[in-house]
């Protein structure tokens, strides 16, 4: 079982949780006035400290840290993982919630171990908010980032098919793959990796929710990975790294469709030509 070590910062804020995002951290909690995440102990090397110490000052934050005994983790997302409804087009809910498929155009059952995806986050909201308005039906789709595999799943229950599913992490990786059996969908391939594994190949459509740092250094091989005509959904992005990501993209031939903002997260949609 993999143990994991706690961070507690004293200071609750979106900049902070992006910048801790680009290291090894596998999930984050908001509770109150502070953040909490949670990074595998083999992970905290003397670099990574380093580089949470200088995160923590850009902002005036405290912080501790604690490794956490090995324990049931289901019974510890159970105690915090409520459902997330998306008007009356999508509900995600943990196999533990009460099913009420029938008040959702489509219901997606989510067993998040230590994967990112839930629906909680702004990030994920908006981008599965965005693809009600994507045409779906047939069109092969590369979820980048794939996390708990949700909305690799969602685009299946949209009609989309083939479904590639990347992440670098293992556990996101495994949790794809078991979230994917969960909601019977059997089009979603799942890989672990970088996305050098899929560059001999191209898709339609392309989600990435993944950090500012990895949209930017993948910008390129995103680009290759998508036919001209295609539609790229990204997130991760804090308002303030808009212009860049605008900027960067364009540069490279996307043009920008919509731009949606939840508190200080965006989402950006965009098209290639």
């Amino acid at each position: 079982m993999k143990s994991y070590s706690r961070f507690t910062f004293s200071v609750n804020d979106d900049a902070l949780m992006a910048l801790l995002s680009s290291l090894p951290f596998e999930s984050f909690e908001e509770i109150d006035d502070t953040l909490v995440g949670y990074i595998p102990t083999e992970e905290c090397t003397e670099e990574n400290k380093s580089s949470i110490h200088e995160y923590a000052d850009m902002f005036f934050s405290k912080f501790s840290y604690e490794i956490i005994p090995d324990q049931n983790w289901n019974a510890l997302w159970e105690s915090n993982f409520s459902s997330v409804e998306i008007d009356k087009f999508c509900r995600i809910r943990a196999d533990f919630h009460e099913d009420l498929s029938s008040q959702f155009q489509y219901q997606i059952t989510i067993n998040p171990k230590m994967a990112f995806g839930t629906g909680h986050h702004q990030t994920t909201y908006m981008m599965m908010k965005a693809m009600a308005d994507i045409d779906f039906k047939d069109k092969s789709v590369f979820d980048y980032g794939c996390g708990t595999g949700i909305l690799a799943i969602l685009a299946s229950m949209l009609g989309a098919s083939p479904i590639l599913a990347l992440d670098i992490e293992e556990e996101s990786y495994l949790n794809t793959i078991e979230n994917a059996s969960i909601n019977h969908v059997v089009n979603v391939k799942a890989m672990q990796g970088t996305i050098v594994l899929v560059a001999d190949k191209r898709f339609d459509i392309i989600l990435a929710n993944i950090n500012r740092n990895v949209l930017l250094d993948s910008c390129i091989e995103i680009k290759k990975s998508l036919f001209l005509g295609g539609i790229l959904l990204l997130s991760g992005i804090l308002k303030d790294d808009v212009e860049i990501i605008h900027q960067t993209y364009s540069d490279v031939g996307f043009e920008l469709l919509t731009r949606d903002q939840k508190e200080d997260w965006v989402c950006l949609k965009f098209v290639l030509y």
